[in-house]
């Protein structure tokens, strides 16, 4: 899953120096894009007013920490601010607001997540980074977002097979806005894993995209078949409902038909040459 974030620039530092980071400042607005959710979510770039050296020689370690705001609806209950700290180029531990604390990846990042936790002024802060960084800019978050989304324009179609094939259904989405699409194929209410192809969203080179998703399938005549279509330019997933006036039984039926309508239609066309032959044939003697 891709988080919003916004990031600042960390001080360099050798093993032993202490150092302290300011308070960041809003910089920079830009855009992502949350796989699952099909939301668009703020991207915050964020740094901090300055870097300190904190070696004699300009020749130390360099941290800094990304900060990743989630937002998966309106709802400022659910927001989440995640933070990953890196040291010396290695991510070392991360917090997460929904729990509450730090969570070390490295010996070293265990015992500063262990220090951190145990902090209150780093718990306080935490809450107060998660408020003014990521809650109190949800609204504006996607009202920005909706104003700049174009909503896919679905097709479902049956596609023309060799005899003996089965049926091919194809969903087909095109001219929306962003990129990151879900398309899903439904048999009487439940996802269809087995017969389903297709390929990534591909550029219409005018800003938009469209993709594909192919099912095929040999349903009952009962069988219910929809697509359904998730993006970000949607408040819900739309569902597609295949509609033929035809039923998928009928198609061996009525290609069959349409072979032997073409058979007959020889052998009549035959018959007739043959037949105008023979009826011509008395006239040419008698004029003999």
């Amino acid at each position: 899953m891709r988080y919003p974030c916004y990031k600042w620039k960390g001080t360099r530092a050798t093993r032993g120096s202490s150092f302290s980071l300011g308070l960041p400042h809003l910089a920079d607005y830009s855009f992502a894009f949350d796989t699952r959710s099909f939301k668009y979510l703020l991207f915050l770039c964020v740094f901090s007013t300055s870097a300190v050296d904190c070696s004699s020689d300009g020749g130390g370690y360099f941290m800094f920490a990304d900060f990743w705001c989630a937002a998966p609806s309106r709802d400022p209950g659910e927001v989440v601010y995640l933070v990953d700290w890196y040291f010396g180029g290695e991510l070392t531990m991360r917090y997460n607001s929904t729990a509450g604390n730090w969570t070390g990846l490295t010996a070293a990042g265990r015992l500063t997540a262990g220090a951190f936790n145990q902090d209150e002024h780093d718990v306080l802060q935490r809450r107060l980074e998660k408020m003014l960084i990521c809650v109190d800019h949800v609204d504006q978050l996607y009202n920005a977002t909706e104003e700049n989304t174009a909503e896919p324009s679905v097709v479902l179609q049956a596609l023309e097979r060799p005899p003996g094939r089965d049926p091919v259904l194809a969903c087909s989405a095109y001219d929306f806005y962003p990129k990151n699409i879900k398309l899903t194929w439904l048999l009487n209410g439940r996802e269809v894993g087995e017969g389903v192809t297709g390929g990534a969203p591909t550029s219409n080179e005018d800003w938009t995209y469209q993709v594909h998703s192919y099912l095929e399938l040999r349903p009952r005549p009962q069988d219910r078949i929809s697509c359904v279509v998730e993006h970000a330019s949607l408040r819900e997933p739309k569902i597609y409902q295949w509609e033929s006036s035809l039923d998928w039984s009928d198609w061996g039926y009525v290609a069959g038909g349409v072979g032997a309508l073409v058979l007959g239609a020889s052998v009549l066309c035959v018959g007739a040459v043959c037949y105008r032959g023979k009826s011509c044939q008395p006239q040419m003697s008698n004029v003999l």
